[in-house]
């Protein structure tokens, strides 16, 4: 393929199947990331013509950073404290869930996969926040593309199961333990926050605000990459060995960027910039079709059945210790069921799944922490690799 066709597709396919699943019920049921990943797997795997490698690493690596910057930038912290106290208890309890199954995981498949703290950490990311920081945890990890798409095609059939479980029996069934939810409130919280506004803008208007989206993002990863360069240089002056200093590198530029967003966020002015959340979706898809088409087939038929299963092991513990704990602390049946949506789905499924449990009060709570999830999943995920590498290998 030549390479100005391969860059204008990987750019341009997103967008359009960001506008097919909002026009196609059955490509919205498949959902963009797995779209975007197949289309992906076939460039890749193709025996027609051959894709260049080079130009998909760039694009990937590239457009990890730029999303994860973007997806941050929306983040109301404040709000979500303000307006969502058992949401925040309930997500710390969920946190604290996926630590523990990490931990037992790595217990139990200890010796049988390669690099299973780097695993742990990225399953605690996508647990967490998203698919977003599985990818960002691994790049800075240095996680080959091969293994970022097992571990996500387990992630997947792992999550269809549990959504089902969601969309069917899971309230019915928490409620024999839990609590049922009581509205406290009475003031429509949704107006409250910028993503759950409904804004219309021309097209030059959308424009404009993404141009400076993404001239914000572009200073972010740029002070990102040079504090990581002073680090380095730092390091060398106290004498600390290349190979250390180039394992430093990943993890500070991402410590960096999810800082310095978080940071960004709080001014309400970046904060209101319109569809910066979708924005960052978009260059995530760039990231699905990019890692896509570097995967490799005959390796991942030839993968290990032990990496789906400490994903199933990881999903599995994560969510009976966050029920237990709720049932422990006596949470409601529907916060601790949005704020599970919110680490293993993210925003996309708030509304649906808070749909089925019918219950209005608890989106806006249900899609502040998914997006204060995604902004701290780079931290957590990346202390429990290093806790796991550390204390239980």
């Amino acid at each position: 393929m030549n390479s100005v066709i391969q860059i204008i597709f990987m750019l341009a396919f997103p967008a359009v199947v960001a506008e097919l699943v909002k026009r196609n019920k059955i490509a919205g049921l498949v959902g963009p990331v797995v779209i975007c990943y197949a289309v992906g797997f076939l460039l890749g795997n193709n025996n027609f013509f051959e894709i260049n490698k080079e130009i998909s690493k760039t694009t990937y690596e590239v457009a990890i950073l730029v999303a994860i910057s973007l997806l941050l930038l929306s983040t109301d912290f404040m709000g979500w404290i303000k307006y969502a106290g058992k949401a925040v208890f309930s997500y710390s309890l969920a946190v604290i869930g996926v630590f523990l199954s990490a931990v037992i995981s790595t217990y139990i498949f200890n010796g049988q996969i390669t690099d299973i703290w780097k695993l742990a950490g990225m399953l605690s990311g996508v647990y967490i926040g998203g698919t977003a920081n599985m990818a960002a945890i691994g790049l800075s990890l240095g996680v080959k593309q091969e293994i970022f798409i097992l571990l996500n095609a387990s992630d997947v059939v792992m999550s269809g199961i549990y959504l089902l479980l969601l969309m069917t029996v899971a309230q019915k069934l928490l409620l024999q333990f839990l609590p049922s939810f009581r509205r406290i409130e009475t003031t429509d919280r949704e107006s409250t926050f910028h993503y759950a506004q409904n804004r219309n803008h021309t097209k030059m208007q959308l424009l404009k605000y993404f141009g400076i989206a993404v001239l914000i993002s572009a200073a972010i990863i740029g002070v990102s990459f040079g504090i990581s360069e002073l680090g380095k240089i730092v390091l060398r002056w106290t004498g600390t060995p290349e190979q250390a200093i180039n394992e430093f590198t990943g993890p500070l530029i991402l410590f960096g960027i999810t800082t310095l967003g978080i940071a960004c966020s709080f001014s309400l002015a970046i904060r209101t910039l319109p569809k910066t959340y979708e924005l960052g979706e978009y260059f995530l898809l760039i990231f699905c079709l990019g890692i896509g088409s570097l995967s490799n087939f005959s390796e991942l038929i030839n993968s290990s059945p032990e990496v789906f299963g400490f994903v199933a092991c990881v999903m599995t513990l994560s969510i009976l210790i966050h029920f237990l704990l709720a049932w422990i602390f006596k949470i409601d049946a529907d916060t601790v069921l949005i704020t599970s949506t919110a680490g293993i789905f993210g925003p996309a499924f708030i509304g649906p799944v808070a749909s089925v449990l019918k219950n209005r009060d608890i989106v806006v709570s249900g899609l502040t922490t998914a997006l204060v999830g995604l902004a701290t999943a780079n931290f957590l995920g990346m202390a429990i690799s290093y806790f796991i590498k550390a204390f239980i290998i």
